[in-house]
C-alpha cells in the first residue's frame, strides 16, 4: 500500500509539470497544488518532469520506460520525430472547378514525413464508370519551390460524391515553405467525365505553441522470454517480449490518446519454421486481461498510420487501443495464433496419349492433400481456346469438399511456341465443391506431361505469446464488465463441435447464396437443416417473398422477377435496385434500394414505382413493418463525412410521415424487423468487436438493446429473424472457408450450428 501511494505522487507530481502542449494526462493538473514552487520548477524544466515520471515508472513497476528520438503522436497524423520544428498549413486552400471542390484542409510537416489532409466535393456519381473499367489512378504528387516533385500521394475514392484523402510524403526541407499538390485527375473517374491536371499552392508556417502532441513511451526490450518446445510446464517471468517457435511478439511503446492508451507492437517472423516457402498472412485478435483476470476492451487500429520505418518482410507491425484509462494492472497481452500463407507442391504425371483430340476427357480421381487441406483431382480435358495467343487449354476439374483452397497447374516443361502459361482456379457449384484450373498452351500438348501442382494454404501457428504491461496509474474509477454476448468465440468453437440437432419445433425454409460466381447457381432454397437444396439463379442480391413465391434478384440488365414453383423468370423493365431490396409482407410491393438516388417503391409487377422522399444524403432500407404501409430505413446523420452516425427512421408511405427510431454507429446500416414488428435486429460497431461484428437485437425505440454476437477472429453479421420471431440465424465468416450460419436464440442464448449449410442466409420463411 505504501509503495502504491509513492508511485501515485511520483506520477502526479511528474505530470504537473509537464508543459501544456503535450497534453500528457491533463486530469490530473486540477489536483495539484499550482502555488507549489517545485510544481513551477518542473514547469519550467520539462525534461526533469519526464524523468521523473519515467524513473518513478521505472522503480515502481520494473519495465524500463524511455522518450526515445524525439518522437511525438498527433491523431490521424500518427507518429512523429519532433527533432525538428514541426510546420502546418498556413490556412485551407480551396479550388473549385466544373462544380468539383478540393480543399487541403491541413497539413503537418515533421522531421521525418509530410502529411496532407485533402477534401473532396460535389463529384457526380455518372462520372464513375458502369461498367468494369478503372477509369484514371489519380496519383498525386508534391511539387516543392525548389523543384523537387515528392511522389506517392492519391486522390480519390471508387464511387463516392464526397470523401477525405490522408496523403503522406517524405519530409520536406525546413527551408522549404512553399509546394504545390499537383494530380492528373480524381481517381476512378472516367475520362474527359471531370476537369484534369489540378494544381493547388501551399503555403507552410511554424506550429502554434499550443499545438497537441502527445509523447511517446518506448519500453526498453529486454532479452525476449524465450520458452522452448518441449517445456510446456515452465511458468515464464513476463517482459514487454517474448519468443516462441522462432516468431517473437513484442510490445514496444504507447501512447496517451483522449480516451485511452494506444500501443504499438510488432511481430518478427525471421525465425519461423515453415513446411513450404511462404509469408504472413493473418494473426488472431490480441486479448488484454487485467491482473484480475478480467477482460479488457482492446481492438485494433485500422485507420493509423504505421511508423516510418524500413520495410521488412519478416515483420509485421500492430497497433491497438484501448477505451479506458483505468485499469487493475498489469495487463497481459496475448496472442493464441499466427496464420502463414504456404504453397506447398505436388508434383503430377499425365500421359496424354501422342494424338490427343480437342474435347477428349481423362479420368484422374486422386486425393492431393495440401499441409491437411485436400482436394480431389477429377479429371482433365482438352478445349479450344478462344484466344488466338493460344491453341487449346488443358482444363482440370477438382472437388473442394472442405471449401476455400484453389489450386493451379504448371506444365514443367511448356510446348513451344513458348507463351506464358497459365494456371488458376473457379467454377463449378458451391454445393459439390467443383472447381476448375487450367493451362494454356501455344499448340495442342501430347505425351507424357510433368505438373507441377500447387495451392496458396494457411499455415497456423498455435502458441501462446504473452507480454505484459503496466500503464500509468490513476485515481478514474476501474469500468465495470460489459455483459457478454449470446454467440461469442468461444461458444462457437463449442458449437462447431457439437453435432447438436435442431430445437424441436424448428423448421421452415432458408434462402442462401454462396460464393460461386455466374454463369453457376449461387442462390439456393433448402430446408433449415440443409436438407433437399434447390439452386434457383446465378445472379446477385436476392430477396424471397413472405410466401417464398417469388425472388427478386439483380443482374447487369435490372431487377427480375424469379416464380420458384414454375421455374420462370419476368424482367422489371427500367427497374434497378441495390444490395437490400425487400418484398412488403403481402407480398404486394418491393422496396428498392436504388443508390444513389434513394429509396423507391414499386409494385410487385414493376408499376407504380414511388420515391421515398427521406431527406437524407445517405439511406439504406431494413424492411417493412406488418402493417405493409411503413417501411424502416437507416440515414446518415451529421457530417457527410463522418460515414459512421446514422439513425433508423421509419416512413408511412399513406401518410408521408417520417419518425426516428434510435442511432446507430456503422457505416453502411443493415438490419431485418421480427414478424411481429416488434423488434430489430442490426449489426452495429462495438468497441472490441471484429470491425462491424457485433450483432445487436432491440425494441424499435432502442430499448432492451442486447448483444447477440460478438465473435474476436471472425465476423458474425446478417441477422435473419426466424418466422416466429424467437430465434436469429447470423452469418459467420471464417477466413478459407464458406460462410458458415449458425442459429442463437438472443432471449436464452441458445446456439446450434446449421452444419449442413454452408453460404450466407438471405431468408428465413415457414
Amino acid at each position: 500500500m505504501k509503495d502504491n501511494r509513492m508511485k501515485d505522487a511520483l506520477e502526479s507530481i511528474a505530470r504537473r509539470g509537464v508543459p501544456e502542449n503535450t497534453n500528457l494526462w491533463p486530469r490530473i493538473e486540477s489536483r495539484l497544488d499550482k502555488r507549489s514552487s517545485f510544481m513551477q520548477t518542473l514547469r519550467a524544466r520539462p525534461a526533469l518532469a519526464l524523468i521523473i515520471i519515467l524513473l518513478a515508472l521505472s522503480l515502481l513497476t520494473g519495465v524500463v520506460y524511455a522518450i526515445g528520438k524525439s518522437l511525438g503522436y498527433i491523431p490521424g497524423v500518427g507518429i512523429i520525430d519532433q527533432s525538428a520544428p514541426l510546420r502546418v498549413l498556413a490556412e485551407p486552400v480551396t479550388i473549385t472547378r466544373d462544380g468539383v471542390t478540393i480543399t487541403v484542409t491541413e497539413a503537418v510537416l515533421s522531421a521525418d514525413k509530410t502529411v496532407l489532409f485533402v477534401k473532396v466535393e460535389g463529384v457526380p456519381r455518372d462520372a464513375y464508370p458502369s461498367d468494369e473499367s478503372i477509369g484514371c489512378m489519380g496519383s498525386a504528387n508534391l511539387r516543392l519551390a525548389n523543384g523537387t516533385l515528392l511522389e506517392g500521394g492519391y486522390i480519390g475514392a471508387g464511387g463516392w460524391t464526397h470523401f477525405e484523402n490522408r496523403l503522406e510524403y517524405e519530409p520536406i526541407p525546413a527551408n522549404v515553405n512553399e509546394a504545390v499538390l499537383a494530380f492528373d485527375c480524381i481517381g476512378f473517374t472516367k475520362p474527359g467525365a471531370l476537369p484534369v491536371n489540378w494544381e493547388v499552392p501551399l503555403r507552410f508556417v511554424p506550429a502554434p505553441p499550443d499545438m497537441t502532441v502527445a509523447p511517446v513511451i518506448e519500453l526498453s526490450t529486454p532479452a525476449a522470454t524465450n520458452i522452448p518446445a518441449a517445456d510446456v510446464t515452465s511458468t515464464p517471468v513476463l517482459s514487454n517480449t517474448m519468443t516462441l517457435t522462432g516468431i517473437t511478439f513484442t510490445l514496444e511503446k504507447f501512447v496517451e490518446v483522449e480516451d485511452g492508451y494506444q500501443l504499438y507492437g510488432s511481430l518478427d517472423l525471421s525465425g519461423a519454421a515453415l513446411p513450404a516457402q511462404g509469408y504472413f498472412n493473418t494473426m488472431s485478435v490480441i486479448r488484454m486481461l487485467d491482473a484480475n483476470g478480467n477482460r479488457i476492451p482492446f481492438e485494433a487500429v485500422q485507420s493509423e498510420p504505421q511508423d516510418n520505418t524500413v520495410y521488412d518482410p519478416n515483420k509485421v507491425a500492430w497497433i491497438y487501443r484501448t477505451n479506458q484509462k483505468a485499469f487493475a494492472a498489469p495487463l497481459t497481452l496475448t496472442l493464441a495464433w499466427v496464420e502463414m500463407q504456404i504453397a506447398p507442391r505436388i508434383p503430377f504425371e499425365l500421359d496424354l496419349g501422342p494424338n490427343p483430340q480437342i474435347g477428349q476427357t481423362w479420368e484422374i480421381n486422386r486425393d492431393l492433400t495440401f499441409e491437411g487441406y485436400t482436394v480431389r483431382l477429377l479429371s482433365a480435358q482438352l478445349v479450344k481456346s478462344d484466344n488466338p495467343q493460344w491453341a487449346s487449354f488443358l482444363k482440370f476439374t477438382y472437388e473442394d469438399k472442405e471449401g476455400g483452397i484453389f489450386i493451379n497447374v504448371m506444365d514443367d516443361v511448356p510446348q513451344k511456341p513458348l507463351i506464358e502459361v497459365a494456371g488458376g482456379g473457379g467454377g463449378g457449384g458451391p454445393l459439390t465443391g467443383i472447381r476448375l484450373a487450367s493451362m494454356a498452351y501455344g499448340e495442342i500438348p501430347s505425351g507424357l506431361r510433368r505438373f507441377t501442382i500447387f495451392s496458396g494454404v494457411p499455415y497456423r501457428i498455435n502458441e501462446s505469446w504473452q507480454v505484459v504491461w503496466n500503464p500509468p496509474s490513476t485515481t478514474e474509477p476501474i469500468p465495470t464488465s460489459a455483459p457478454e454476448a449470446c454467440l461469442t468465440s468461444e461458444k462457437w468453437e463449442q458449437a462447431k463441435g457439437q453435432r447438436e440437432a435442431l430445437p424441436a419445433g424448428l423448421g421452415g425454409k432458408i434462402l442462401f447464396t454462396t460464393d460461386a460466381m455466374p454463369p453457376d447457381i449461387n442462390v439456393f432454397i433448402a430446408n433449415l437443416d440443409g436438407s433437399d437444396p434447390r439452386g434457383l439463379v446465378s445472379d446477385y442480391y436476392p430477396s424471397l417473398s413472405t410466401d417464398s413465391t417469388k425472388l427478386l434478384f439483380s443482374t447487369d440488365t435490372g431487377l427480375n422477377v424469379f416464380y420458384v414453383n414454375s421455374g420462370q423468370t419476368t424482367a422489371l423493365e427500367g427497374l434497378w435496385g441495390g444490395m437490400n431490396n425487400s418484398w412488403s409482407p403481402d407480398g404486394a410491393r418491393i422496396l428498392l434500394d436504388n443508390p444513389p438516388d434513394g429509396l423507391y417503391v414499386v409494385n410487385a409487377d414493376g408499376t407504380g414505382l414511388q420515391k421515398v422522399e427521406t431527406g437524407s444524403v445517405r439511406v439504406n432500407p431494413i424492411g417493412w413493418l406488418p402493417d405493409n404501409q411503413t417501411i424502416v430505413y437507416g440515414a446518415q446523420i451529421g457530417d457527410i463525412y463522418n460515414l459512421y452516425d446514422h439513425v433508423f427512421k421509419t416512413y408511412n408511405l399513406q401518410t408521408g410521415e417520417t419518425k426516428s427510431l434510435f442511432p446507430i454507429t456503422i457505416k453502411t446500416p443493415r438490419g431485418v424487423i421480427s414478424p411481429d414488428g416488434q423488434w430489430i435486429a442490426f449489426n452495429a460497431r462495438l468497441f472490441g468487436a471484429n470491425l462491424d461484428g457485433a450483432v445487436f437485437i432491440s425494441r424499435l425505440d432502442g430499448s432492451e438493446r442486447k448483444l447477440v454476437a460478438m465473435l474476436d477472429d471472425t465476423l458474425a453479421f446478417h441477422p435473419v429473424w426466424s418466422p416466429d420471431g424467437q430465434w436469429l440465424i447470423v452469418s459467420v465468416v471464417m477466413p478459407y472457408k464458406p460462410t458458415s450460419p449458425v442459429l442463437v436464440n438472443p432471449f436464452t442464448c441458445q446456439v446450434v450450428q446449421l452444419e449442413n449449410v454452408r453460404g450466407e442466409v438471405q431468408s428465413w420463411r415457414p
